[in-house]
């Protein structure tokens, strides 16, 4: 998931930060002319508040573009922690596991020091990544005068009155993808949507059915994958395949052994229906197949 991080762009964080620091001077100079109002004429009080008013929606404008790129990167940076949240769920269960498979005897002392080393390694590991997208979010969040901006909500307003005609942001409407778990409805019926699958084929010719996910399925050694293959020569966290504009890819991320499709290595490889994929574990095939 570091991978997934080191991918959201906070370029335009900076600016933003530059501009809220202005907007918050303004805010705080109309609130403080409030107090004062009558140390002044009507003229000049109306002037210089007219004035900051001004400045402050001409810094709305010139933060627009820039919150456009933020909101999409922050909704990015949201889906990952979600992500990790629930790859943490699965770590933490796959260590319950192995401790609740060792009280009922299951393995050896030196199997289970091994196996308990290597969910606890990835609890932490998956943990160090949520520590590090919650200080991505933090870092998005010090840019805007609140996260309501981020997530498609109107800029606040306290400081600007509605005379000073400061439009309201429209949040934009995305349809979600379809998952299995939410079903389209049309024209009064229930269309469950069919989804792409991967057969996973092991070296005694046993074929599993998995069903990939609207978002990403991961694949390797570690049991909190989506797709386990319990191979040594599997990486722990070895592929994912995920959706894009153009349909499922499959990605190496960073595996010993690498990601073969149809005998050709790839490092991200748009996947087409009957594609074979092959990790690097002797008599293991997954097969691509998309819905007909």
């Amino acid at each position: 998931m570091l991978r997934e991080l080191e991918a959201i762009d906070t370029s335009p964080i900076e600016e933003l930060q530059a501009i809220k620091s202005e907007q918050l001077t303004l805010q705080d100079r109309l609130e403080r002319m409030k107090a004062m109002e009558n140390q002044v004429s009507t003229e000049v009080y109306t002037r210089v508040r007219n004035d900051y008013e001004a400045r402050f929606l001409a810094l709305e404008r010139q933060a627009r573009p820039l919150l456009d790129k933020a909101r999409q990167e922050y909704a990015r940076l949201k889906g990952v922690m979600t992500e990790l949240e629930k790859r943490l769920h699965s770590a933490q269960l796959a260590k319950e596991e192995v401790e609740f498979r060792n009280a009922l005897g299951e393995y050896t002392e030196t199997q289970f020091a091994e196996l308990l080393a290597q969910t606890e390694g990835e609890v932490k590991e998956v943990e160090a990544h949520i520590l590090d997208a919650g200080a991505l979010r933090e870092r998005f969040l010090s840019a805007v005068l609140s996260e309501a901006e981020l997530e498609g909500g109107a800029p606040p307003q306290a400081a600007v009155p509605p005379s000073a005609g400061v439009p309201a942001a429209v949040p934009e409407v995305t349809a979600p993808l379809p998952t299995p778990e939410s079903p389209v409805e049309e024209a009064g019926a229930t269309i469950a949507l069919p989804m792409p699958r991967l057969l996973v084929e092991t070296p005694e010719g046993v074929v599993q059915e998995f069903q990939l996910k609207a978002q990403v399925t991961s694949i390797g050694r570690s049991p909190r994958n989506d797709i386990c293959i319990p191979e040594a020569s599997v990486s722990r966290q070895h592929a994912e395949v995920f959706l894009t504009a153009a349909g499922y890819t499959i990605r190496d991320l960073g595996s010993n052994n690498g990601v073969f499709v149809n005998d050709q290595k790839v490092l991200e490889h748009l996947l087409n229906s009957g594609d074979v994929i092959e990790l690097g574990a002797p008599g293991w095939r997954l097969t691509f197949l998309a819905p007909e």
